[in-house]
């Protein structure tokens, strides 16, 4: 080992095997202890072989195959993520840049309102001088 990472990823390799190994030696003490030791995984086997048997070996290969394909489909999931995000974000841009053109087009026509005897047209308010707005001459 020549750096500080390759022996973390050694040692790590390392307690992850004794950790898999210590939880299945306790499993088995833990089965050792029973009145009956393997009685009940040797039913559930039994019964696993009944069922394969029944139901033929071609669907439990292809439950195999799912099994051993589902780590790919996920890398493929993952290496696709960017490319998904870039074409959301590509498309929500143009979707903006067309509602945005669009509204400039309208040119105010509502075909829902008819003013058929013309539009009121507003008059301006002329602003009349507040207090405020008198500036003091005396300064």
């Amino acid at each position: 080992m020549n750096t500080l990472f390759d022996f973390l990823t050694y040692i790590k390799g390392v307690e992850y095997v004794l950790a898999i190994s210590a939880i299945v030696l306790y499993m088995l003490y833990w089965e050792a202890l029973k009145p009956k030791p393997f009685r009940t995984m040797m039913e559930k086997g039994k019964d696993d072989l009944g069922y394969i048997r029944k139901t033929g070996y071609r669907a439990t290969f292809k439950t195999m195959g799912k099994v051993i394909a589902a780590p790919f489909i996920g890398l493929a999931y993952i290496i696709a993520l960017p490319f998904w995000f870039a074409y959301a974000l590509g498309s929500a841009m143009v979707n903006g840049m067309i509602s945005l053109v669009a509204k400039e087009m309208v040119f105010g026509w509502r075909p829902a309102e008819a003013y058929l005897a013309g539009k009121k047209k507003m008059k301006k308010k002329e602003r009349k001088p507040e207090k405020d707005d008198k500036k003091d001459e005396t300064r």
